[in-house]
C-alpha cells in the first residue's frame, strides 16, 4: 500500500519515482527477516494446531516465542551492523540515501512477525473475527498516517507508518489474546535480550560514526559474537536471566 501511495500523494512526481525507487531498494535489504517470518508463519502454524490441547501447549508456545525473537534480533543486529558494506548490494549511490530506514523497517517485520505469533489465540479459540478486526486496524493506520505525513515526508512517512501499523497490531493483539486464551510469554526474558539487541546496535551505530571503516566492521561483528555467546550462555547451557 506504502509504494503505491507514495505515486499517489507526492505532489512533485518526478520526486515520487526517486521516493518509490529509494524505498523499494532498502526494503530488499530488510528482506531477509521477510523471507525468515514467511518461512517461520508456514512452518509454524500447522505445528501448533497439532500440539493445541496438550497440558503444556500454552508452556510450549510461550518458550517458541522467546526463540522467534531472538532468531529476528540476530537477523537485525547482522543486517543493521553490517550495513556499511550490505548497502552497496543496492547498486545506485542514489537509492543508498534512505539506507538509514533500513533498521526501523527491519524492527517493523520483527513485530509482523509476533503478529503471527500471537496469532494462535484467535485460531485455537475459534475467534478468527478478531483477525479480521485487527488486521483492518493496522491498515487503517497504514492508510492514515501516509496520508497525512508522506506528502512531507516521503518515505520517511511510509517506514514509521509501517513500524506503528504493526506495533499496534502487536499490542492489540497480546492484550486480546491474553483475555481469551493465555499464554504465560516469558516478557522479562525477551525484554532482556531486546535491550541487549538495542544497546549493541546503538554501540555498532557509534562506532560507524566515529571510527574507520574496517574498524567499525570488526567491532560491530564481536558485539554480534558478544550477543550470541550471552544467548548461549543464558539459553543453551540454560542460566537463569
Amino acid at each position: 500500500m506504502d509504494k503505491v501511495l507514495l505515486k499517489w500523494l507526492m505532489p512533485n512526481k518526478s520526486q515520487a519515482q526517486i521516493e518509490q525507487g529509494v524505498y523499494g531498494a532498502c526494503n530488499k535489504l530488510a528482506v531477509i527477516m521477510s523471507i525468515f517470518i514467511q518461512a517461520f508463519r508456514f512452518a509454524y502454524e500447522p505445528y501448533f494446531f497439532k500440539y493445541a490441547g496438550k497440558t503444556k501447549a500454552p508452556e510450549h508456545y510461550a518458550r517458541i516465542m522467546t526463540v522467534f525473537v531472538l532468531f529476528c534480533c540476530f537477523i537485525f543486529l547482522g543486517i543493521s551492523l553490517n550495513i556499511s558494506w550490505i548497502q552497496y548490494f543496492i547498486g545506485s549511490a542514489d537509492y543508498r540515501s534512505g539506507v538509514s530506514t533500513v533498521p526501523i523497517l527491519l524492527i517493523a517485520y520483527m513485530c509482523l512477525g509476533v503478529v503471527y505469533n500471537l496469532s494462535i489465540w484467535y485460531k485455537l479459540s475459534q475467534q478468527t473475527r478478531y483477525g479480521a478486526v485487527i488486521a483492518i486496524t493496522g491498515a487503517a493506520t497504514t492508510l492514515i498516517l501516509n496520508i497525512l505525513f508522506m506528502p512531507r515526508y516521503g518515505y520517511w512517512a511510509a517506514t514509521w507508518a509501517t513500524l506503528s501499523a504493526y506495533v499496534i497490531m502487536m499490542v492489540i493483539s497480546y492484550t486480546w489474546g491474553q483475555r481469551y486464551y493465555p499464554i504465560p510469554y516469558e516478557l522479562k526474558r525477551i525484554g532482556k535480550y531486546l535491550g541487549l539487541t538495542v544497546l549493541f546496535y546503538v554501540l555498532g551505530y557509534i562506532c560507524t560514526r566515529f571510527t574507520s571503516f574496517n574498524l567499525s566492521l570488526i567491532l560491530n561483528n564481536l558485539f554480534i559474537l558478544s550477543f550470541a555467546y550471552i544467548v548461549y550462555r543464558f539459553e543453551i547451557r540454560g542460566y537463569d536471566t
